[in-house]
């Protein structure tokens, strides 16, 4: 049994390359800010970007709710004044965006406010109330005021004589 030292050079190879690697997963992640851009920086393509920055935001902490709000704010904000811009270049469309963006800010100001947030538009009817309650009937009715019989009497009496 002889000593070969290649093992151990290729050991030392295989963790130059791990190290290397590692130092350049780093470095990607690190410069990640626009998909196209950063694919031609790394030379690579911008499905291995976006794989490599899901990864870095999977190791990433969850953000509190308190910084999740800020940065919502922050990206409303900054549809706010895209849409703005196209309403003054005349685009109409761009309306309903803005109303839709202002109305996300104004729910996150509620919230950051300390209210509850208002029910949404669609919330169940709410189901109809019971109808009033008949009136009791008379305990005494009575007699007609003239001396004709009443309809009732009257087809009781031809109800009599068609009988005999």
């Amino acid at each position: 049994m002889t000593d070969d030292p290649k093992p151990s050079t290729q050991a030392e190879g295989v963790r130059a390359q791990r190290r290397s690697r590692r130092e350049l997963r780093l470095t990607r992640r690190e410069s990640c800010f626009s998909l196209s851009q950063i694919a031609k920086m790394v030379q690579a393509s911008a499905a291995t970007v976006r794989r490599e920055i899901g990864r870095a935001l999977a190791e990433r902490r969850l953000d509190a709710p308190a910084r999740f709000a800020q940065v919502q704010v922050a990206r409303l904000m900054k549809a706010l004044r895209l849409a703005e811009a196209a309403i003054e270049l005349g685009e109409m469309k761009a309306v309903a965006t803005y109303l839709r963006v202002v109305a996300a800010l104004e729910r996150y100001h509620e919230l950051a406010a300390g209210a509850s947030p208002r029910p949404s538009a669609k919330a169940p009817p709410t189901p109809p109330k019971a109808p009033p309650t008949p009136p009791k009937a008379l305990t005494y009715a009575a007699p007609p005021l003239s001396d004709e019989l009443s309809g009732a009497d009257e087809a009781s009496r031809v109800a009599d004589e068609v009988s005999q």
